[in-house]
């Protein structure tokens, strides 16, 4: 044996596929641990093929921990602060890590954010200049029934979508927005000086993969560019069909420590609802990715 073989850690990764379509779940990791070298380029490649991992019982996982993990793909961002037209309640404060949860105060304040109840199809910040590359999102308390997360494959909703829509918006740009407290649709009448908002290719190139996704989602696009209104809605109802097609979806059932990681260039995730007497608590944090173009100037 080698001087380098003796001091390479073994390789014990596993990967088990979850779905045909997407998500794989891997083993023979402890995420509250350094992660080296070989391991990370092994879930890198792993996260790059999959679009989405589970990593089971990372008991202890500390937030601090977490956003180590993450740090190793890129830049963690920092809270979005809602437009000032936006009236919500902006009392929940955080900068880097989120919890999701419908836990409350002694005063019956939110503790975190995203509450109770089903959330649609969406993508995580695809509606700024930096979309956010990757999502983290650890179980902390998980209800009974329910509460699960939903991922669909962008990769299967373009290879399935109609060749007349590949060509003729190959090079087409949609406008991607955010509401709060929104259901399955946008409101594309929405001003948008009320909503954060920016516009982004209508098909991506995936650099981890180089598969090409359709980069809509009902509950972000607005509309299509170059396109009228009327047409831009028809069309948009029949992609996004494809993106939310339940073929395409695996749903994941939590279980206290796991830890989920997904490429939002990959896919979409949507929540299922849970008993309203019951609570649940999960813990993100996401990193910024490239520009997908480059403003002139």
């Amino acid at each position: 044996m080698s001087m380098a073989e003796a001091v390479r850690p073994a390789t014990r990764l596993e990967s088990r596929k979850l779905h045909p379509q997407i998500g794989a779940e891997i083993s023979g990791v402890d995420l509250t641990k350094d992660v080296d070298a070989e391991t990370f380029a092994e879930i890198r490649q792993a996260i790059g093929e999959h679009g989405m991992l589970v990593f089971r019982n990372q008991s202890g996982l500390e937030g601090e921990q977490q956003l180590d993990f993450a740090a190793r793909f890129g830049e963690i961002a920092e809270r979005l602060i809602p437009p000032k037209q936006e009236t919500r309640d902006r009392a929940v404060q955080w900068k880097h890590l989120m919890l999701i949860t419908d836990h409350v105060d002694e005063e019956g304040k939110p503790v975190g954010s995203l509450g109770h109840g089903e959330m649609w199809f969406h993508t995580d910040k695809c509606y700024v200049e930096r979309p956010h590359r990757f999502s983290f999102l650890y179980g902390i308390e998980c209800p009974t029934i329910g509460g699960n997360t939903k991922f669909t494959s962008l990769y299967s909703a373009y290879e399935n979508m109609p060749a007349k829509y590949k060509e003729r918006f190959k090079d087409t740009f949609v406008m991607q927005g955010q509401q709060y407290d929104v259901g399955r649709r946008i409101d594309i009448t929405a001003p948008l000086e009320t909503i954060h908002h920016y516009r982004q290719p209508m098909f991506v190139k995936n650099p981890d993969s180089d598969k090409m996704a359709l980069y809509v989602a009902a509950q972000n696009t607005m509309w299509i560019e170059g396109v009228e209104a009327e047409e831009s809605e028809r069309i948009l109802e029949e992609l996004f069909a494809f993106t939310e097609d339940p073929a395409n979806t695996y749903e994941h059932v939590w279980q206290v420590n796991d830890l989920l990681m997904w490429d939002n260039l990959a896919c979409l995730h949507a929540r299922t609802d849970w008993p309203q007497d019951q609570t649940r608590m999960l813990r993100r944090c996401t990193v910024l990715g490239d520009r997908l173009w480059q403003p002139e100037g």
